[in-house]
């Protein structure tokens, strides 16, 4: 069989084809990796702080591929990954700037000088730290 032979993403991404070929790879004991075991440690959440830390690039390799794309079919740059919560987030100025404010009590009011130039690099493709994880970082 075809998932039998493939790396895991590929299998991942057969599987993602067509409804009949995601049924079969149910048959096939496919694995999704874990989030959370990819997450860096300090910005996991409290409910999975003991999930043992993978190493391995399945998840990088994953999201790289099922990278969000425009109304043309071509990758967004709307949306940007991040590495430390390893997921994809709006590179909109003017949204982190709203949750920014919304969340202002879980960052030090030491640290908010720094939040200008961490939300600027991410909406800019500086830097593949969202402004959240890159204020906990210096934190």
């Amino acid at each position: 069989m075809i998932f039998d032979q493939a790396p895991q993403v590929d299998k991942i991404m057969l599987a993602m084809t067509c409804k009949s070929l995601l049924a079969t790879s149910r048959l096939c004991g496919l694995s999704v990796p874990l989030r959370e075991s990819h997450m860096a440690t300090w910005t996991r959440p409290d409910s999975s702080r003991f999930v043992a830390s993978c190493s391995c690039l399945s998840m990088g390799d994953l999201l790289r591929r099922f990278r969000p794309r425009d109304a043309r079919g071509r990758p967004s740059r709307a949306w940007s990954w991040c590495l430390d919560c390893c997921r994809y987030l709006p590179t909109r100025r003017g949204w982190w700037e709203r949750r920014m404010k919304r969340d202002h009590t879980t960052i030090s009011q030491d640290y908010m000088p720094n939040r200008e130039p961490s939300i600027d690099w991410f909406s800019r493709g500086l830097k593949q730290q969202c402004p959240i994880c890159y204020l906990e970082d210096v934190q």
